[in-house]
């Protein structure tokens, strides 16, 4: 089971390197600044590094669980990490523009597209991998751990699009100059750790198994 503790290994390298970046480029605020944007500037090898732990997180837990994902949600699922993971090593490679900034450029679009990828569709990939795995007789011993881990990736993208819902709502202008900045960076941290922790019950899981 040495992709399980690869995968937890980079996985924790990914929240350990988000976590320091808030105290090297503390001119990004947290609050209303995404987590991409610390790929711009200074540190911002650092970023990417995070990217592409995250990528390689992804694709030792699928090497982990392949032989335990059944078809037809299985093989949905299989192929989709795989996509989720060339995503997450793409928008570590082309990088973001600031929030701030609405110059569009095909760097920026290539980024922007890995990350809706990622944001967009882990929680179904990661809910039929699970749905997959409960057809196992040992992987449905842990059912419960299981159904924690999705409903927390739920939550987390729920979280993310709600906050946006909400600030456009209350102003549609929100994000634009001259009006309040549309308050999910906080949220949009919150929804990629919840992604990770899904990841980490997977893979020890599976080294419980």
């Amino acid at each position: 089971m040495g992709s399980a503790y690869t995968s937890i290994a980079f996985a924790t390298v990914f929240l350990a390197i988000l976590f320091l970046l808030h105290f090297l480029k503390r001119e990004l605020d947290p609050a209303w600044r995404m987590i991409s944007e610390y790929e711009i500037g200074r540190f911002g090898w650092m970023m990417r590094l995070a990217f592409f732990s995250w990528g390689v997180s992804v694709l030792a837990l699928l090497i982990t669980i392949w032989p335990s994902l059944q078809p037809i949600g299985g093989t949905i699922s299989r192929w989709w990490f795989v996509l989720i993971a060339i995503a997450l090593f793409g928008a570590g490679i082309f990088k973001t523009n600031p929030i701030t900034e609405n110059t569009p450029n095909r760097v920026n679009t290539i980024h922007t597209i890995c990350g809706a990828i990622v944001i967009l569709t882990f929680p179904i990939a990661a809910t039929l991998a699970v749905r997959s795995l409960l057809h196992n007789s040992l992987w449905s011993a842990y059912q419960g751990l299981l159904i924690f881990g999705i409903v927390l990736a739920w939550i987390g993208v729920v979280t993310y699009f709600a906050t946006i819902i909400i600030s456009r709502t209350k102003d549609p202008k929100a994000g634009e100059t001259g009006h309040p900045p549309v308050y999910m960076g906080w949220p949009n941290r919150f929804n990629v750790v919840t992604y990770i922790i899904w990841i980490i019950i997977i893979a020890a899981t599976a080294l419980r198994l």
